[in-house]
């Protein structure tokens, strides 16, 4: 008897996932290039087609990858959830010791790919900064709120807050190494987080 029309192949889910980790892989490591459905489905070992059949198009694609991605990442944002229970300049130099740490291990490659695919694309900017970027910040909005309902902070606005904390960090990171600015005007990074948080620290001491 034959297979029904519409009805999936019985290894069809253990296919898309596979297909799936491959694809976000590829975009980890794109660095932001804006890889085609073509070069994707090259890298997978399969054709466009096979790609079409599972995700629907280019952006179907994207958007199944970066849901994958941020599965992983909802492990490393409870870690940094964690931190509360740490004083707040431990809690953060090792948050953004940790950020800097993996930029480079496919964090940064995650972080390019939605810079680069949002920027292409609003829809998949609006799903990069649903699933990926503001979740990033919300776990340190929640980390400022406990610093703050401790009494180490004043934080009148933890969005404002967290936006002032991770946003020199991520573009010192794109410097240098996306953007290649390592060579040209290279930066320790390690230095630049410490003297970055003395001034953040100052600016939300409890007075």
């Amino acid at each position: 008897m034959g297979r029904i029309s519409g009805a999936r192949n019985r290894n069809h889910d253990e296919t898309r996932s596979r297909l799936l980790a491959s694809v976000a892989q590829q975009i980890l490591v794109s660095g932001g290039s804006h890889p085609s459905l073509r070069v994707l489905a090259e890298g997978a070992g399969v054709d466009p087609g096979t790609l079409r059949h599972y995700f629907g198009d280019r952006q179907g694609v994207v958007e199944a990858a970066f849901e994958y991605l941020l599965k992983f990442g909802q492990e490393r944002q409870a870690w940094a959830k964690s931190l509360g229970e740490l004083p707040a300049r431990a809690a953060f130099t090792q948050l953004l010791g940790q950020i800097a740490a993996a930029w480079s291990g496919g964090l940064g490659g995650m972080h390019a790919a939605g810079f680069a695919e949002g920027m292409a694309d609003s829809g998949l900017g609006q799903i990069y900064v649903s699933s990926i970027l503001e979740p990033t910040l919300r776990s340190v909005e929640e980390l400022l709120i406990v610093f703050h309902t401790r009494g180490e902070l004043s934080v009148p606005d933890a969005r404002v807050a967290a936006l002032a904390l991770m946003s020199p960090v991520l573009l010192a990171l794109f410097h240098q190494h996306q953007l290649q600015g390592r060579r040209c005007r290279p930066l320790v990074l390690e230095s630049f987080i410490e003297q970055h948080l003395d001034g953040f620290l100052k600016g939300y001491a409890k007075s």
